[in-house]
């Protein structure tokens, strides 16, 4: 019997091999440093794009807060003196205190925004659920609309609404006089939007035809199905559209400059105009803290309802 008198070509083998375990450790001990590196470098680009984003915000802060004499377009990053007299003094700056144009945009907002909501489900409703001659043409032609431009319909639409309709003057209630220059602004709303009609048709589309169908059992028509087995399930996209329509009627400048010519009529943009009509464009501290004001109802509305508009708008591309 032959006596080895060293290790075999197998044990050498297994001893020059490195164990896996070790090997692992070291892969991801070279690649920990390279991970927290690209941490590192993607919140430093976060921050300086919420800078860089920001800075006009703190600018008009701080444009607002200068004396009149300090008032100028150079950006600072600290005003000489605080002056806070000027939010007072805006208030009561232009022909009419700023709380009725903020009351002229909350109410012509909420008509808006309601008539809006209301049309575009019932209508999404009517072309995801209901089967007719030409619903797919029909429903094209609504898509359609949106890629007409505004500034080309402004001229057609403003000899039907003022010419037509009379709506350039006329009405009193509350101590506001030509209420009909309103209507304009408030009354298409109540007969849809393209995109959220599509919006809220989608969202309608991924929700089952089973509950119709049960809700059809139990003796529900068109109206309580969508009620009660619709609407519940379609609130995310509906505060989607809510805010977005608040929002976009609050910024709106052209068409309350059209047609609402009586200055206690005003909106919150007519308002800020104002300042620039009355004060020139050299002057903004009274312009800027008059815009802060303005901007303050949108951004806590926004940051109260991003949550169900981020939902409302990620679940309506989805089917099934």
């Amino acid at each position: 019997m032959a006596i080895s008198s060293g290790p075999t070509a197998s044990h050498l083998g297994a001893a020059a091999a490195p164990s896996p375990a070790i090997g692992t450790a070291a892969t991801q001990a070279a690649g920990r440093p390279r991970h927290v590196t690209e941490r590192v470098i993607a919140y430093a680009a976060v921050w300086i794009i919420c800078l860089v984003s920001l800075f006009p915000l703190y600018w008009m802060f701080e444009n607002s807060l200068r004396p009149g004499s300090d008032a100028d377009s150079t950006v600072r990053f600290w005003p000489e003196s605080f002056t806070w007299s000027n939010y007072p003094h805006m208030w009561n700056a232009l022909a009419y205190p700023f709380g009725v144009f903020l009351i002229n945009s909350f109410g012509m907002c909420i008509l808006v925004t309601v008539g809006t909501v209301v049309s575009c489900a019932l209508v999404a409703y009517g072309f995801a659920r209901f089967r007719f001659w030409g619903r797919d043409v029909l429903f094209g032609v609504v898509i359609s609309t949106m890629m007409i431009p505004y500034a080309i319909m402004m001229i057609p639409q403003y000899a039907l609404f003022v010419n037509i309709f009379h709506w350039s003057s006329g009405g009193r209630l509350f101590g506001y006089q030509n209420l009909v220059q309103f209507l304009p602004q408030i009354v298409p709303a109540f007969f849809g939007s393209p995109i959220f009609i599509f919006l809220l048709r989608q969202f309608i589309l991924s929700i089952p035809y089973d509950l119709d169908e049960a809700a059809k059992v139990d003796g529900a028509g068109p109206f309580r199905t969508f009620w009660t087995i619709i609407v519940p399930e379609l609130r995310p996209a509906l505060a989607t559209v809510t805010v977005l329509t608040f929002i976009g009627k609050w910024n709106d400048f052209l068409g309350p400059l059209i047609y609402l010519q009586d200055p206690r009529n005003w909106t919150i943009e007519l308002a800020l105009n104002g300042f620039v009509g009355r004060y020139g464009v050299t002057v903004f501290n009274l312009q800027m803290a008059a815009a802060l004001m303005s901007m303050l109802p949108i951004a806590i509305i926004y940051f109260i309802a991003s949550k169900q508009i981020i939902q409302g708008i990620t679940l309506s591309g989805v089917k099934g």
